[in-house]
């Protein structure tokens, strides 16, 4: 699903990064995102995360191939769920520098809304980084709302 200019303006915020996938067996596994990029052909995302905090995570990407990440802005809870096949790939360096940028943008805003950063600091961190790259098929939007949990494009009756 190609995204458009709005969701790529919207993906550079500075956003709290939700990532959920199950295992094998249908349990669900969750974790957080510390950096994002947007691919060229903008109809994939690849979204950076500790393997350390989130242990489970990659195994379960691995064996489902399947991956959905929910963005939210903290000042307005503007959200946005992005889901489909998903893959791991190595991790480089700009990935790194991604996800400090991602960190420390978000680190501020949180801050700026008054949450002490000795709270926030726990949690992100870039230890054992590894990159999920996530085909989109499907986008909903998560804003609190009437239009919560329906596809984007879409309006209500």
């Amino acid at each position: 699903m190609w995204l458009d200019d709005r969701l790529i303006e919207y993906l550079h915020r500075p956003l709290m990064c939700l990532i959920a996938a199950t295992d094998e067996t249908g349990r669900p596994i969750a974790g957080r995102g510390v950096g994002l990029h947007v691919l060229e052909d903008r109809e994939t995302i690849e979204v950076v995360f500790s393997a350390w905090q989130w242990p489970r995570l990659e195994s379960s990407i691995r064996q489902t191939g399947r991956l959905a990440v929910t963005f939210v802005s903290p000042p307005d809870y503007v959200s946005f769920q992005l889901k489909g096949s998903a893959a791991m790939r190595e991790i480089a360096a700009h990935d790194l520098d991604c996800a400090g940028r991602f960190m420390a943008a978000t680190t501020n805003v949180l801050a700026s809304l008054g949450i002490p950063r000795s709270n926030i600091a726990p949690w992100f961190t870039d230890r054992e980084a590894r990159v999920a790259r996530l085909n989109v098929r499907e986008i909903y939007i998560q804003t609190p709302g009437p239009q919560a949990g329906m596809l984007a494009g879409m309006r209500s009756q």
